[in-house]
């Protein structure tokens, strides 16, 4: 069985907490599980920690990743589960004249793809100097390649993206999304059940109908937000989600594995 999980929220719509209380239920059942977080985006600014993990790991990890590989006591390779991790930093708001709306707008300036790492050089220059300091440090690790073109870099991540999908095999995988994307990847619309995420609740689709809905809409998936797909479909059935609490985890899973 393969699970999709995706968010309606462009943030903290509780994705990564869903997967991990599903993952850790289908584990307490027996069930030999994995997971693939295809595409990561993290903010160097505001998750430094993930920063200094990849410091320590020596190639770019993702906050998300790491959650779900503790989750499911994997002992997958980590950079194949989580292929495609994209950096973001800030730029210096004096370097870019105090604009406020481009100091919102954070910069792509790391990427890695399986095994090789991609620096958007452009990105340094504005970098604020702090900051610059130490991806000049993490570089000196990574030993990436230069770039111009982070939407050439990306699409060409998505077909690596998916072949290190199919090679993780288990009972149960569960790919999560990023963002408000409905799919990261083509390979992740192959799925059994999608989980659509909020805040307080849990909307199972059936898998089928979500890849006709999304080949309906556009020919690239992560063009597409959950919300677009969640107006043309009708849940097969919703669940309420506690604060700080996973029992609903257990009535998901039950509803998914009914069958199996």
């Amino acid at each position: 069985m393969r699970i999709l999980i995706n968010g309606l929220l462009p943030h903290d719509s509780g994705k990564t907490t869903v997967a991990t209380s599903i993952l850790s239920v289908l584990r307490e059942l027996g069930f030999d599980v994995g997971f693939s977080k295809p595409i990561s985006g993290i903010n160097g600014w505001y998750q430094y920690h993930c920063i200094e993990k990849s410091f320590e790991f020596g190639f770019l990890v993702g906050e998300d990743m790491l959650k779900l590989h503790e989750a499911c006591k994997s002992e997958d390779p980590l950079k194949v589960e989580g292929t495609v991790v994209s950096v973001v930093f800030p730029p210096d708001p004096e370097r870019i004249g105090w604009r406020i709306d481009s100091f919102r707008f954070h910069i792509p300036t790391l990427m890695r793809i399986l095994d090789d790492h991609v620096v958007f050089s452009d990105s340094l220059k504005i970098l604020p100097k702090t900051l610059k300091e130490i991806v000049e440090e993490l570089l000196k690790i990574l030993k990436p390649v230069e770039s111009k073109n982070f939407n050439e870099v990306f699409e060409r991540s998505i077909r690596i993206a998916d072949d290190c999908l199919r090679m993780i095999d288990h009972d149960v995988v569960v790919v999560e999304s990023y963002s408000n994307v409905s799919c990261p990847t083509f390979e992740s619309m192959h799925v059994d059940y999608v989980l659509s995420v909020a805040p307080a609740k849990v909307a199972v689709i059936d898998g089928e109908d979500f890849r006709r809905a999304i080949d309906v809409i556009s020919s690239q998936p992560w063009n597409v937000t959950t919300e677009s797909v969640l107006e043309v479909l009708k849940p097969l059935k919703t669940f309420d989600v506690p604060p700080k609490d996973n029992s609903f985890a257990y009535d998901v899973t039950s509803f998914l594995i009914r069958d199996v």
